[in-house]
This record gives structure tokens, sequence and C-alpha cells, in this order.
């Protein structure tokens, strides 16, 4: 084969190759267009995407349950749910047992009279007080916002027979 040959051969076939290249595309351009999502739509979708939070806020009877706890424990008083067929072992074990058990952060241990002598002191109504709204790392109620007021303090009681 000839140096000429090989070269009209080999612009033959980069002509065939190019030609159903640009016929492809211009193919997959006329379907894409007819379609919803455009090319700034689905820029637009993985940007949100990756700057969607990671968390987020739950509301508990118009109040928040994430973020500043403090506030949400005092807006609403005694409007949480009252957990009903529990037993007080069992809403302890739900809202206070994961710190007063085992003495986290000098929380008072359920039935350590030592333990809850400076505390009941200052008065049950202080305590009722401590437990709603939370003192020092304590959260509000446990933790367990969804606990009406007098849930916590029928919880307070429970724990203070114990330590007497």
């Amino acid at each position: 084969m000839s140096d000429k040959q090989f070269v009209n051969t080999l612009k033959m076939i980069v002509g065939v190759l190019v030609g159903s290249t640009v016929a492809v595309l211009a193919l997959a351009n006329a379907l894409i267009s007819d379609a919803d999502y455009s090319r700034s739509t689905i820029i637009q979708e993985d940007i949100e995407d990756r700057i969607k939070p990671v968390g987020s806020v739950h509301v508990v009877n118009g109040a928040k349950v994430a973020g500043n706890t403090s506030e949400a424990s005092a807006s609403h008083t005694n409007d949480a749910a009252e957990p009903t067929g529990l037993s007080l072992e069992q809403l302890y074990n739900q809202a206070c047992a994961a710190c007063h058990m085992s003495g986290v952060l000098n929380a008072p241990k359920l039935g350590d009279k030592a333990g809850w002598e400076s505390r009941i002191a200052k008065g049950v109504d202080q305590l009722y007080a401590n437990a709603i709204n939370g003192i020092g790392v304590m959260p509000p109620k446990g933790g367990r916002v969804d606990f009406s007021d007098d849930s916590i303090k029928k919880i307070v009681d429970y724990m203070l027979q114990s330590a007497q």
C-alpha cells in the first residue's frame, strides 16, 4: 500500500468517526433539551445536596427541642405529654438514669443519701425547678422535654424517696 492510499484511508476513517461523533452529540442534545432537567438545574440540585444541614430541629408542643433547650423549656411549662402506662421507675430510666445511675459529673446517685443531702437542704421546689429547667450540664427535664412538668416532679419525688 502506498503512502497516498494510506493517508486517504486514514482521512476517510477519521472523517467517519468525527461525523459519527457529531451525529451522536446532536441526537443526545436534541433528546436532553426536551427533558425537564437542564444543566443548571442539575448543578443547582448538586449544590443544594452538598450544603443541606446535617441535623434538624424538632418541635414539641411549640418548643424547640434541638438548639437552645433551656429557652425551649422555659417557653412551655406544663403542656408536654404525660407519659401513660409507665411506672416511676420506667420514667426514671428514660429520663434520669443515664447520669444518676452512675453519678456522671457529680449527679447524685439514686439512693445516695449523702449525695442528695445538700440538694434537699435547698428545698424540694428548688429541686423541681432544677430538674425542669436544667442546671449546670444537666439538660432541662433530663433531656426529655416531651415529659410534662408533673412527670418530672414525680420522678424527682421517686429519686428523693430512694435517698431517705
